[in-house]
């Protein structure tokens, strides 16, 4: 455990966490963000190995050689250690000891701060407009207490200190939550995004067919409130659908491009998981079932009908994505927000076909494009992180498995970094890694696959609460 005690900075200082910034902190395999206003954020990451304690602060490292035999502090806590914080003022930070047990020579941390996320004024007068006219956030939420908005405004404060439009982020994040998601998520899928300049041209027959397939009651379109979502009424035919999209698409679409950029926003900010901790996250693809398969490979930016034309709906075959740009080895960018969670079983409960398993990037310590959201959700029983749109990934492997006799394809992921470059020496990373989780093998993964089931003793939700996704639950009905 750590706590600074010093610091030499010009700029507020907030940590994530809410509390005072020399406040004790850390502790085997944690990680906190310290949030430096106008400058950036500095992760710091601890754990503890028999004879040292390793404090990772941006991929510097502070190692302090531990006295086993040093008798533990009066309330019985483990001993922690004093640090003095400098800030330079332009994107560095020094790290250094001021009293703890033995230190060995490596006793100080230096590196860059991690960038603060740019938030535009405009999409925040434009996102403050749709809350008005109660678009933002989903109106009604059924079997759910939801979070009122001082709640939401309060948790905008605390983890994004630095923006003076911290409720608007924050509201962007729990509207994700709900089954608002489902806009977000049709309205980028089925953009043609080989076809420049911005915005892109949309598959309108496509989404149309996808609201009007919605059949998770209450979400569906007969539903108010799910209507609403999408700007329109409660429609009883595709062609009330489809002509209710014609009049309110291109505002919809730019509905979407705002709210996207505001969730990636406050995804780059929120604390990131420690990978020490979280070896591996997990996904249950398609959760919005209606799509099939055969929409998996259009919500990519290499899937090869982004570039139209127009006139050729975006649907792609399964198996002709899975034989080439999902294929082993190649490299894939997101159009949309990913949701995963730390539990396999809890992925499964809401795959229709397909698991994805992500493995930690390179030799970080942390998730650098996962942000844990469960915070902000709606339902404080999902255990939900994201990846915002445009996060790359590498695909490790692909594999088949079969669970509950269903057929399940579990492809195998490493996200790519691009904001910074690891520095942490191998010694030193092989040293960490030793008695700890390792990512799983595709061969484990399979295994884990076949040996879940969907018991409904222990959901991934509140009771009755399917958050917009038609899970495991919803097929019993």
């Amino acid at each position: 455990m750590w706590r600074i005690t010093e610091t030499h900075s010009d700029f507020h200082l907030w940590f994530s966490d809410g509390k005072p910034v020399d406040s004790i902190r850390g502790g085997n395999l944690a990680s906190s963000r310290l949030v430096i206003d106008k400058n950036g954020f500095l992760d710091l990451t601890e754990i503890t190995l028999p004879d040292m304690r390793l404090l990772n602060a941006n991929d510097s490292i502070i190692v302090v050689k531990t006295d086993q035999d040093s008798p533990p502090t009066g309330n019985n806590t483990p001993l922690w250690f004093e640090l003095s914080l400098r800030i330079d003022g332009d994107g560095g930070f020094e790290l250094s000891i001021v009293k703890s047990p033995t230190v060995e020579s490596n006793e100080r941390a230096s590196g860059k701060l991690k960038p603060l996320p740019e938030v535009f004024e405009e999409d925040v007068n434009y996102i403050n407009k749709m809350i008005e006219r109660n678009y933002v956030p989903y109106q009604n939420i059924p079997d759910a207490p939801g979070k009122t908005e001082e709640e939401i405004k309060a948790l905008g404060k605390r983890l994004f200190p630095f923006s003076p439009f911290s409720f608007q982020l924050a509201m962007c994040i729990y509207d994700w939550t709900t089954a608002s998601f489902t806009r977000m998520v049709f309205m980028k899928i089925f953009e043609y995004t080989g076809i420049p300049p911005t915005p892109f041209p949309i598959d309108d027959t496509s989404v149309a067919e996808q609201i009007w397939d919605s059949n998770w009651p209450p979400y569906d379109p007969q539903n108010p409130d799910f209507m609403n979502s999408f700007m329109m009424n409660p429609a009883q035919s595709l062609e009330e659908v489809k002509a209710q999209l014609d009049k309110v698409g291109t505002e919809l679409h730019k509905f979407s491009d705002v709210q996207n950029r505001l969730l990636s926003a406050a995804t780059q900010a929120l604390p990131r998981a420690s990978i020490l901790l979280k070896p591996q996250l997990f996904s249950g693809q398609v959760d919005i079932c209606q799509l099939g398969l055969d929409r998996f490979g259009i919500e990519f930016l290499e899937c090869p009908l982004n570039k139209g034309p127009v006139s050729e709906r975006l649907i792609y075959a399964f198996a002709d994505a899975m034989a080439s740009y999902i294929s082993t080895g190649n490299t894939i960018t997101t159009k949309m927000v990913w949701s995963f969670t730390d539990s396999i079983e809890d992925a499964m409960h809401y795959s229709n076909g397909i698991l994805l398993v992500a493995n930690p990037p390179g030799e970080s310590w942390v998730w650098e494009s996962a942000a844990y959201v469960t915070d902000l959700s709606d339902d404080p029983k999902k255990i939900e992180y994201v990846f915002a749109p445009g996060t790359q990934f590498e695909v490790q492997s692909v594999d088949q498995a079969i669970a509950e006799d269903k057929h399940v394809v579990v492809i195998t992921l490493e996200p790519k970094i691009t904001q910074q470059q690891i520095t942490t020496s191998h010694k030193l990373t092989n040293e960490v890694r030793k008695g700890l989780a390792s990512p799983l093998k595709a061969s484990e993964a399979i295994q884990l696959v076949q040996s879940c089931g969907t018991d409904n003793t222990r959901l991934p939700h509140t009771k009755d609460r399917f958050g917009g996704r038609r899970c495991a639950c919803c097929r019993r009905v």
